[in-house]
């Protein structure tokens, strides 16, 4: 699964997604990513961010074995999709929602969605994700919420320039927009997860800290009806 002029590898870091929905239901799908190396005859390092990209890999077997989905490998410079993170909708399609690695395009988040399990991504693949613009540079978390009206959640740090503030947001119409619905501190944050703990409430895994982000892990439960 890993192509030969791939360098970094690495799934998530974030949790990976079992469908329960559509044609592909029974798949498990983790959102991953990865970079690549530049063209021999390109006097580029490597080391430029363009060359990061994201991808997804799948099971449809329980886990015995693997596939290569998608790969965003456009590395143009523009959107550099990097950690990813993914949530199965209602209406079956799969959101992702990625780090943009110092694109040049304005925003740190960008997202795509897919409607054959991960093998592929709609339209344009990745774009920009303006209403999560006051999210840094930082890895991130989604979570479709489950039961009836449930909304997509997405978890990160809400200062632009700073890895502070942990927050989350959620989206009535399948991550086309959010709005910030919750600030958990004020204390630096940085990387997180997020779980439905059950009918009620949903979980938030994030490091923070006071004077860095990464002087503790933190589990906070935070009920529904506060979002």
């Amino acid at each position: 699964m890993k192509k030969a002029d791939w360098r970094w590898y690495a799934t998530g870091p974030g949790h990976a997604v079992a469908l329960t929905r559509g044609d592909h239901a029974g798949r498990l799908v983790v959102p991953a990513n990865h970079s690549s190396a530049p063209a021999s005859e390109s006097p580029d390092s490597g080391q430029e961010p363009k060359y990061y990209g994201a991808h997804a890999i799948y099971s449809d077997d329980g886990g015995r074995s693997w596939h290569l989905g998608f790969v965003e490998d456009s590395y143009e410079g523009v959107r550099n999709a990097n950690e990813s993170t993914a949530a199965q909708l209602p209406d079956g399609r799969l959101y992702f929602n990625a780090r943009n690695q110092k694109g040049s395009s304005p925003g740190n988040r960008l997202d795509a969605y897919s409607s054959d399990g991960g093998a592929s991504l709609e339209g344009r693949g990745y774009v920009e994700q303006a209403s999560l613009n006051d999210v840094p540079l930082v890895e991130g978390s989604v979570l479709q919420v489950g039961g009836e009206g449930g909304e997509l959640l997405f978890s990160g740090p809400s200062v632009p320039d700073d890895r502070a503030a942990m927050a989350l947001w959620s989206s009535a119409d399948e991550g086309r927009t959010f709005r910030k619905a919750l600030t958990l501190s004020t204390r630096k944050a940085g990387y997180s997860d997020l779980v439905q703990i059950d009918g009620e409430g949903v979980g938030v895994l994030y490091e923070t800290g006071t004077r860095t982000a990464y002087e503790t892990i933190e589990f906070r439960r935070v009920p529904l009806g506060s979002l």
